[in-house]
């Protein structure tokens, strides 16, 4: 259903040339709620903006259309843009969209096809087919997005195939990554979708074969102009001895506990032992983050009682925007900790109650840390609202008194300015007694405002 409320907005973010505000809200949001937005432009419109979004996006986003859009920009791409288009979506959607063209037509866009796979392939190839540790499918296809890691010798070491009793990192994966894994392990392909979910909450999903653990964890984006901490879901899939942790993004959290691992690995791969050293490092990551955060806090304070300029205002907004982010996600964290050794991933006994005791106790600690300095950054924000308000109201009130100052000689100038006779104007000294005059009330102003504390 067309959505016509933004409209206005993405036809002048177009006219701007603002082509990156739009890429960030077509990839931040839902492809059905962007395909709602962008039904409403002009074809030519969604055209345009298709040309400069990522074509798996595109693809995600032409697939929520309605028949009647989707023939109508069919119609008036070219023939490369089409078949790049069909190239991300799935094969099954093809026929229905080369529907209306005639035969040369679809002729020419399944050579156009194979032409943009042939050269995705090569493309792959040099970015990846150097990298140890690369995994490919039976018909050589790379998939960058997933790495194999294996125990060898009390170290983890990286390999090139999918293997039983092994590690699996996948980080932001396509949906060929994800057909891949869940034809090769048997995973069900809805914990993909639940993990790559980026409003998905810290919960336990079962299946027959599979168990899924979602933890949120937190990150920093130092790309991001806003500089913002957040929290993202990291999935936990068991499927027999194999473990995969599937994020969309890459994260400090398991970079760190694959670069531990790889030099000296002491850890375990057995389901209890890894998703509570998983609980537990993200804690410890929620906790170095928060001392971050008091430590920008301290010093943005400083630099707002100096200066009061808006980006350190804008900067505390993120922090508290962040500090939302980790008490949501800490608490949910807490409550699926407690839910482990109810469903059979962490079997009960003394050394696992201890460790889930002492991560429910970190996990508690964050929380109170991030509700304090969340209230004290909305208290700071309140203050130096404040001291702005106040500063401006000092600033208008020294201009109102030199203003009323600077009236008491403006007065005098305009009465003996007039064009009549005046006492005292034909004295040679008219002009010295009249300045000081106007000199004595205006001191005399400048005395009483003083005696009234107003300057």
């Amino acid at each position: 259903m067309k959505n016509t409320l933004l409209v206005k907005e993405i036809r002048e973010m177009l006219e701007d040339g603002l082509f990156e505000d739009i890429k960030d809200f077509a990839e931040s949001n839902p492809p059905d709620v962007v395909a709602n937005f962008f039904e409403a432009l002009d074809i030519s419109e969604i055209i345009q903006i298709f040309s400069f979004i990522d074509e798996e996006i595109v693809a995600d986003i032409f697939s929520e259309f309605e028949d009647e859009v989707k023939n109508q920009i069919t119609s008036q791409m070219s023939s490369r843009q089409l078949a790049e288009l069909l190239y991300e979506l799935p094969e099954e959607m093809h026929p229905q969209i080369l529907s209306a063209l005639d035969d040369e037509k679809k002729s020419e866009i399944h050579e156009l096809i194979e032409e943009i796979d042939k050269e995705s392939r090569q493309a792959q190839e040099a970015l990846f087919g150097n990298i140890p540790g690369i995994i490919r499918d039976r018909e050589g296809n790379i998939h960058e997005s997933i790495r194999v890691y294996k125990p060898f010798a009390k170290k983890l070491k990286q390999i090139n195939k999918l293997d039983k009793g092994t590690l699996i990192t996948v980080t932001d994966p396509g949906q060929e990554e994800i057909d891949f894994l869940c034809k090769e392990l048997k995973i069900p392909a809805d914990f993909f979708d639940y993990a790559l979910d980026m409003d998905e909450r810290a919960r336990i999903e079962e299946d027959e074969n599979c168990k899924l653990v979602i933890v949120k964890v937190p990150y920093y984006d130092s790309t991001d102009e806003d500089e913002m901490y957040g929290t993202i879901p990291l999935g936990i899939i068991f499927a027999e001895n194999t473990i995969l942790l599937v994020c969309n993004m890459a994260t400090e959290l398991v970079s760190k506990m694959i670069e531990n691992m790889q030099k000296k690995y002491l850890g375990s791969l057995a389901k209890d032992d890894f998703t509570l050293s998983i609980l537990y490092d993200t804690t410890q990551l929620f906790l170095l983050y928060l001392k971050q955060i008091s430590n920008i806090i301290s010093i943005v304070q400083k630099k707002i009682q100096e200066t009061s300029r808006n980006e350190d205002l804008a900067k505390l907004l993120n922090l508290e925007k962040s500090l939302v982010y980790f008490t949501t996600a800490l608490k949910s964290n807490e409550f699926m900790a407690m839910k482990l050794r109810k469903i059979g991933i962490v079997p009960v006994n003394d050394d696992n109650d201890d460790k889930i005791d002492d991560i429910v106790t970190e996990t508690k600690q964050a929380i109170e840390m991030s509700s304090i300095y969340n209230n004290i950054v909305s208290e700071m924000m309140t203050a130096f609202s404040s001291i702005i308000s106040n500063k401006l109201n000092n600033i208008m009130k020294l201009l109102t008194i030199i203003t009323i100052v600077l009236t008491v000689p403006v007065m005098f100038a305009s009465i003996y300015g007039m064009n009549i006779q005046l006492p005292g104007d034909k004295s040679p000294y008219a002009f010295a007694v009249f300045v000081i005059i106007s000199i004595m009330f205006s001191g005399l102003v400048v005395w009483y405002f003083k005696k009234k504390d107003w300057f």
